[in-house]
């Protein structure tokens, strides 16, 4: 490929190392904010004929979708009651799970198949396990294999304070996961045939489907055949499907992969404008020595992170990988052209926080990673993680007006990606100041010291 024929985005490479590569032919649409994709993915559901398969990483029971629909299990019984073929992944946490103790984990016990039996659910489940670490991939395949087959791959779990809007609206009881920004994103065309084929190999090696409780029915449930085809183009995105599997898991990925961590690194490294980041997790000492040596070329960096982070974050700083990317972290913070911040919003009553808990980057308005993945050694290699990475200008440019937009409070779609970056860390900065007067803020975008995060 001479230098003429190269299109945007071209210097952000793929990731060649795990078994998916990058396709083209891709319609791809992301979905800021739970309202509005959870608005979406519960509007395919109802409209599919032939199947429903979902990966659960955390579920809260009672949640409510938007529209009135109801809970998780409404939606999966309506869709069998149709007489569709309806598959739930869910995740099962080991005994040694450090966080084994969350409410909002739908584990493979007596509970859950009591739940199931009184429902009378005609679906089947399968529970799968990943020792001390989470099974965390967040997605839905709808209609697989079929000429209208369509996949949603992201981070946002299904729980109450998932389900709000860009506006982010006073969330009727505030605590840490009340009013929660993050993003989803629908894809069709060829790599939605990758979804496919990791649901189908996690389905068959679901490690706990011979395990009482780890299945449902208790009268079993039946293997998936590989995808048989390929999913037509139908959009001129070219995207991708990256992966943290661990090794051994599955019989149909001995090797397991690791391009989630490939991607992020060889995409920071590339990088000749901006990054623009929203993460829950900020905490991978190899990713921010990247993002530094980005900085140090003139790259500006703006990082959005959740203002009240998970507790387990701070009383894991102990650990030498967790405390050498602490130290990373602040180091950003003496570099020109760095802003990290967390979205907060003014009330009545003061300042409600805005909970980030997207896994998103965008790079010079050609190039974004939309998946579960925090920025993590432990997304990277150990829970098992997908992400859907997309190479379209126009496409990127618009993810990124919105979600600078979202935070910052003004138009950012007629700004190039420098003026909208630069232009976010002088809002969350001037943001401070008027969190430390008490005054009415400009957007949620409020910048915070890096060498005090999540400390």
């Amino acid at each position: 490929m001479t230098p003429s024929d190269r299109g945007p985005g071209d210097h952000i490479p793929s990731a060649t190392g795990g078994a998916f590569p990058a396709r083209d032919g891709n319609l791809v649409e992301p979905l800021v904010d739970g309202g509005v994709a959870f608005d979406r993915i519960a509007a395919a559901v109802e409209s599919a004929v032939s199947s429903v398969w979902v990966c659960v990483a955390f579920l809260e029971v009672d949640a409510r979708f938007p529209g009135g629909r109801g809970t998780f299990f409404d939606l999966m019984d309506g869709a069998a009651g149709r007489g569709l073929d309806v598959r739930v992944l869910f995740w099962h946490p080991d005994a040694s799970f450090a966080g084994g103790d969350a409410d909002d984990v739908f584990r493979g016990d007596e509970a859950a198949a009591d739940l199931l039996a009184d429902r009378g659910s005609a679906w089947q489940a399968r529970w799968d396990s990943v020792g001390r670490q989470c099974q965390h991939q967040k997605a839905w395949l709808v209609d697989a294999g079929t000429s209208d087959e369509v996949a949603f791959v992201g981070g946002i779990n299904i729980g109450a304070g998932s389900m709000v809007g860009p506006d982010h609206p006073e969330a009727s009881e505030p605590w840490r996961y009340g009013n929660v920004h993050d993003v989803h994103c629908l894809v069709r065309g060829p790599v939605a045939t990758d979804v496919h084929d990791n649901f189908a190999i996690r389905w068959n090696g679901a490690s706990e489907r011979g395990r009482e409780h780890g299945a449902w029915p208790p009268d079993g449930t039946d293997d998936l055949p590989l995808p048989a085809g390929r999913s037509a183009p139908v959009g001129r995105t070219r995207a991708q499907i990256v992966r943290s599997v661990l090794p051994g898991l599955y019989e149909d990925l001995p090797d397991g992969e690791n391009t989630v961590r490939e991607q992020y690194l060889a995409a920071f490294d590339a990088a000749r404008d901006y990054v623009y980041l929203e993460h829950q997790i900020l905490l991978s000492r190899a990713a921010l020595e990247v993002i530094g040596e980005a900085l140090d070329r003139g790259v500006r960096v703006v990082a959005m992170v959740p203002g009240d982070p998970m507790p387990v974050l701070a009383a894991a700083r102990a650990h030498p990988g967790i405390a050498a990317a602490y130290s990373a972290l602040a180091a950003l913070g003496d570099r020109e052209g760095f802003c990290l911040a967390a979205p907060v919003a003014r009330r009545s009553w003061g300042y409600e926080e805005v909970y980030v808990h997207a896994k998103v980057a965008v790079i010079d308005d050609v190039w974004a990673t939309i998946g579960s993945a925090n920025l993590i050694f432990t997304s990277f290699q150990g829970d098992t993680e997908m992400n859907v990475s997309f190479w379209d200008a126009d496409l990127v440019r618009g993810l990124r007006s919105r979600l600078v937009g979202e935070q910052g409070g003004f138009d950012a779609a007629g700004m190039s990606g420098v003026e909208a970056i630069d232009r976010l860390a002088e809002v969350a900065r001037a943001n401070a100041e008027r969190r430390m007067a008490d005054e009415v803020l400009q957007g949620f975008a409020c910048a915070v010291d890096p060498a005090t995060w999540a400390t």
